[in-house]
């Protein structure tokens, strides 16, 4: 059979894969292959579990340094990672295996997934000839229809990350759009889990796949790590709102009613311009105590210094927190957390009160917590201001734990309970049959 593959180190299975994808019938070729540990040591015979991950963008994209971090954090619970790519991932991680897929680019993109699928199905096939327990991660529409293919042939349930689909990117007018958006919708249907990096994707997704939605995961877009990494002069963004490029900027982002403090941050205001003349306070938010601290800074003769914003969302808000100094958050009771894990995304320094958030914030390590009440609230100010070395130690470790704890681990415990669910349905079936 031609191929016009090098079948020099050719499997001896031949897949017929053209009731995936429109693919021809053709003999698997084996890439190169590389990994941070010698590859006579990888664990494919183990018992443990083992994720093999397949990513046909480049490694220093959003998509590739999204398969990084999570094999990074896989490898930290001691179960073995194999990443399947076009482009070498330069790693040095104990328990992460690299393959160089290698791969044509003179040619369509069609021809270049369709190359990549034959170069990465016959990768995994060489590597997991055993019965090793393997779960498959596929990365964006380029990978669905290698992860298809091996679920179809080796029994292999895989997670479908995406952070975007082709009904968002195209209006689906020319032929290769239509087959892309036709293999998302498989890669939906067929997924155990779909990990979305945004609600858009997400909420596309439950639109064509009705069924998906209870699989969905949703990486909270408000503090993925990603949203806050701008190239942008934080001054100008200031300025936007009168602020001057070097005045220290407070920022309170949240309803403006009782139970969410901002009362008490005007109130604050006064006696922290004593001692910090430039000091600046940006509201942002809605709610019923809005006319009341307007009369409030007028009265007080703090219209200079205070910017009662009104509502902001999207990516303005995100660059308004990137270029902040402080993010206060000065609950009178548990409000939702999002400004601070916001704030920790952006590496920003955090104040709030026990009250807002108790299962959260660790005080004096993620963040400077404070009472509900004004004094507190301006000696804590005063501190972040004053002690630089303390403002961005809580702001590191805040980004630290966020990124943990939303990006990283919540992730991987998702994984993990979708593949064990796949593999007590499996043994179940196998004992039905038998």
């Amino acid at each position: 059979m031609e191929t016009g593959l090098d079948t020099t180190y050719a499997t001896e299975e031949i897949v017929d894969s053209s009731h995936h994808t429109g693919y021809s019938e053709h003999r698997i070729h084996e890439p190169h292959f590389t990994t941070s540990g010698p590859s006579d040591n990888t664990p494919s015979s183990s018992n443990r579990r083992i994720h093999a991950m397949f990513c046909y963008e480049d490694p220093n994209s959003v998509v590739g340094q999204s398969v990084v971090q999570l094999a990074r954090s896989i490898a930290k619970i001691e179960t073995p990672v194999h990443i399947f790519a076009r482009k070498a991932f330069e790693l040095d991680i104990p328990g992460v295996y690299v393959h160089e897929l290698g791969g044509k680019s003179d040619e369509s993109l069609y021809s270049q997934v369709q190359d990549f699928t034959r170069r990465a199905t016959n990768a995994f096939l060489r590597e997991f000839h055993d019965n090793a327990q393997v779960t498959t991660l596929g990365f964006e529409w380029s990978s669905i229809p290698t992860v298809s293919l091996l679920r179809s042939i080796k029994n292999v349930s895989f997670v479908l990350s995406l952070h975007s689909l082709e009904r968002q990117r195209s209006n689906l007018t020319d032929g290769m759009s239509k087959f892309i958006e036709e293999t998302e919708l498989a890669g939906l249907r067929e997924a155990r889990l779909v990990l979305c990096h945004n609600a858009g994707t997400a909420d596309v997704a439950r639109r064509c796949v009705p069924d998906c939605s209870e699989r969905i995961e949703l990486l909270n877009p408000m503090t993925m790590i990603q949203d806050f990494q701008f190239k942008i002069d934080p001054g100008e963004v200031k300025k936007r709102f009168q602020v001057g490029p070097t005045d220290p900027t407070i920022l309170f982002v949240g309803d403006l009613s009782e139970t969410y403090g901002p009362d008490l941050l005007m109130k604050a205001m006064p006696k922290l311009l004593r001692n910090n003349k430039q000091v600046r306070c940006i509201f942002i938010g809605d709610g019923d105590l809005l006319w009341p601290l307007r009369v409030q800074s007028r009265y007080q003769l703090l219209d200079y210094a205070v910017r009662l914003a009104g509502h902001l969302d999207g990516q303005a808000l995100r660059e308004l927190i990137y270029s902040s100094d402080i993010v206060v958050v000065p609950s009178r009771q548990a409000t939702p957390w999002w400004p601070i894990e916001a704030a920790w995304a952006a590496n920003r320094p955090v104040l709030t009160t026990p009250e807002a958030a108790p299962a959260l914030v660790h005080a004096d390590r993620d963040a400077a917590v404070v009472n509900a009440d004004e004094a507190s609230i301006i000696e804590g100010i005063e501190r972040i201001l004053n002690d630089p070395d303390f403002a961005r130690a809580i702001a590191e470790e805040g980004h630290a734990r966020r990124e943990e704890r939303y990006s990283i681990s919540k992730v991987v415990t998702r994984i993990e309970e979708a593949t064990n669910t796949a593999k007590t349905q499996e043994q179940t079936l196998a004992t039905v049959e038998v």
